[in-house]
């Protein structure tokens, strides 16, 4: 089976705002398809899919034509206006005439001052219209409050594949200080069988790999949502800031080690494989 990192992302600042690099303003540079080559061959990476850092179609745009200049990224989750039903069903039309790669959407959610942003009835309307597309949607679900969510999402769209960014962003840096209210609404979240979840993002707040720490993490992800609704994933660049990309995967590698080669084979390539639809 393939390996397949998920979730990546490539940059042109000079075309595309993105309001993180205010935050991180060392990866202020362009980052396309052949500096990611370069990261994950030594790695054995077959396949990615790359996923969106801005909410705009320029960026989308951006990221599909990296696609059709690369060999390995399978896929793009990109953008379209889902406060905007007739816009999203138009977005949809075009990237499906085109031929595009276009396998799953994201909005920033994390980035709206609105925690319930995305169960604005609109938004939800968009979303069926995703699920019709088969199209999944990537929630980026940075607090509790979005995971709360993910039962109004999968009743308003029951078709629709639900993939959770980044374990649902648990505070990992902190001894399980706060495993509340997290672990609850984790847990709520996987109880609805399209919903699956992007291990991912946990050095965000180390800085670093600790296999230890993050323990706790994957094995929770194991009981709750078992090996056939977990996706690796790496967030390059943000996650170790360029630099580690083995160490990422090893340390995935290593906190799932009880795992068996099959169950390996569907966290680490095959169920990205199946759920974005990639036809590796």
């Amino acid at each position: 089976m393939p390996i397949v990192d998920a979730h990546h992302h490539l940059l042109d600042p000079a075309r595309v705002n993105y309001p993180f690099l205010e935050f991180l303003p060392e990866l202020r540079q362009f980052l396309g398809h052949a500096d990611f080559a370069e990261v994950i061959a030594p790695a054995g990476i077959d396949a990615t899919v790359c996923v969106q850092a801005a909410d705009c179609e320029d960026e989308t745009a951006f990221l599909l034509d990296q696609q059709r200049e690369s060999s390995r990224i399978a896929g793009v989750v990109g953008w379209v206006p889902l406060t905007d039903p007739e816009a999203t069903a138009r977005s949809l039309a075009r990237h499906r005439a085109a031929g595009s790669k276009l396998v799953g959407i994201r909005h920033l959610i994390h980035d709206e001052a609105d925690e319930d942003w995305v169960v604005q009835p609109k938004v939800l309307e968009s979303l069926q219209l995703l699920a019709e597309a088969e199209i999944a949607f990537d929630l980026s679900a940075f607090t509790p409050r979005h995971l709360e969510h993910v039962p109004t999402l999968t009743s308003a769209a029951p078709e629709l594949d639900l993939i959770l960014c980044h374990f649902g962003m648990p505070a990992a840096n902190d001894d399980g200080a706060h495993w509340e209210p997290w672990a609850s609404r984790f847990a709520e979240a996987a109880r609805h069988e399209r919903c699956v979840v992007k291990i991912s993002g946990l050095d965000m707040y180390r800085g670093g790999c600790d296999v230890e720490r993050f323990q706790p993490y994957f094995d929770y992800a194991l009981d709750r949502f078992g090996a056939e609704r977990m996706i690796w994933a790496s967030n390059w660049p943000v996650s170790l800031r360029l630099q580690g990309y083995g160490e990422l995967l090893d340390t995935a590698r290593e906190a799932l080690r009880q795992c068996s080669a099959a169950e390996r084979d569907s966290i680490f390539g095959g169920n990205a494989n199946r759920i974005y639809r990639l036809g590796l």
